[in-house]
């Protein structure tokens, strides 16, 4: 026959196989977690080392790109220079030939273009191209 359990017992053996039931769900759910996080760890690391990776890459990019500005400026100093000089020279050339006789009288077409040959004939000899005499400066 079937025994009685009191009341208490019956509550005290329900709690416990609830307890115990919530113990092995607990150490399922930190079982799951566990390998959750040794994921994501392997994550973690994986977009570390991409991150060095690009830090590296935009630390050579941004010394190349210094590399190319110091040229610029260099380039930049250098052609501004010629350019001064090279306005220098025409106001030299121009203050020189202010009175000059020379520098205000008209040349005739025909003697611009025979100098022209002249001129070209003397390249063609030094094996250059010569240029086209055709045009005429009025």
């Amino acid at each position: 026959m079937l025994k009685k359990f009191p009341l208490g017992e019956v509550i005290t053996i329900a709690a416990i196989a609830i307890c115990i039931l919530l113990v092995m769900r607990l150490a399922s759910d930190n079982k799951q977690l566990s390998s959750d996080n040794g994921k994501l760890s392997e994550q973690i690391k994986d977009v570390g080392s991409k991150n060095d990776a690009l830090s590296s890459s935009l630390d050579s990019l941004v010394g190349q790109v210094a590399e190319m500005n110091k040229i610029v400026a260099t380039e930049a100093k250098r052609r501004a220079a010629a350019e001064m000089k090279s306005q220098r020279l025409q106001e030299e050339v121009k203050s020189a030939l202010k009175d000059n006789k020379c520098t205000i009288e008209l040349i005739p077409d025909g003697a611009v273009i025979g100098l022209r040959k002249a001129a070209d004939s003397a390249r063609a000899d030094k094996g250059k191209k010569p240029s086209d005499t055709s045009k005429s400066s009025n």
